[in-house]
Parts: structure tokens; sequence; C-alpha cells
């Protein structure tokens, strides 16, 4: 397959892949009970901490006011809670609450039974290279 072959398979793929997750996300087949923004701004301040709204945006790529409204959201529920910085009382900090850690290890198992099931024929190195070229992908969006 030709260089040119390769970049059109890619990007046909990945747009179907996309596609296909967001209509999942969206359908009475979702997986878990989280939404995928509420997921993902969860597990990022499970894996980074306590964070700043700016810092939030930066690591997402989306300007303030989708992620005020999406924390906003997330605080409302109780799954997230703000906090004045010790370094600067003018500015929130979010991190997630304990009832908001218990609902994203649910959330979390169940995402990971479903991928488990779905890639069940592949062998070790297989998921092993897929999920290293994928960190390669994500990480080129970023430069």
């Amino acid at each position: 397959m030709s260089e040119e072959n390769s970049i059109e398979r890619i990007e046909y793929e990945l747009t179907t892949l996309i596609r296909k997750a967001v209509f999942r996300d969206q359908s009475e087949r979702k997986i878990g009970i989280l939404e995928r923004s509420a997921y993902l701004l969860m597990r990022q301040l499970d894996e980074h901490g306590p964070s700043r709204l700016k810092e939030l945006a930066e690591a997402f790529q989306l300007d303030i006011s989708t992620l005020s409204r999406q924390a906003a959201t997330l605080e409302s529920k109780g799954l997230i809670q703000r906090f004045s910085d010790p370094s600067d009382g003018r500015v929130s900090v979010f991190d997630l609450t304990e009832v908001g850690k218990e609902k994203l290890v649910i959330d979390s198992r169940k995402r990971l039974e479903w991928y488990e099931d779905l890639l069940e024929g592949w062998s070790n190195e297989e998921k092993k290279v897929f999920g290293e070229l994928l960190v390669r992908m994500n990480g080129a969006f970023d430069e």
C-alpha cells in the first residue's frame, strides 16, 4: 500500500471510529453512567490532582467557558468540588469529591470490561502496540 493510500485509510478509519464512539456514547448502549466529557474531566482530575479551570481547558484544548459549564454541571451533581487556590485565593481549583471518585471507579471498570470484550480476539502484543500507537497519535495532536 502506498503512503498516500495509507494516510487515506488512516483518515477514513479514524473518522469512522470517532463517529461510532460518539454514536455509542449518545445511545442507549452507552458504556458506563458518565457522559464522555464528564468522564474525561474526572479522569484528568483523578490522574493530575486538583486543577485550575485554565489548566483543565488547556489540557482538553477547549475554551474556558466550555470547561466552566462542564465543571458547573459536575459540581451541581456533587461529583467535583471547587475551592480557593491556597497560593491565590482569587482563583478556583477543582477536585473530585468522594462520590465523584466512587462513580469514576465504577465507570472506569465498566469501560475497561467493555474494551476487554471488544478486543478479546487480539493478542497481548497487538493490544500493546495499538495502545502505544494511540498514545503517539494523541500526542501528535498536541504538537
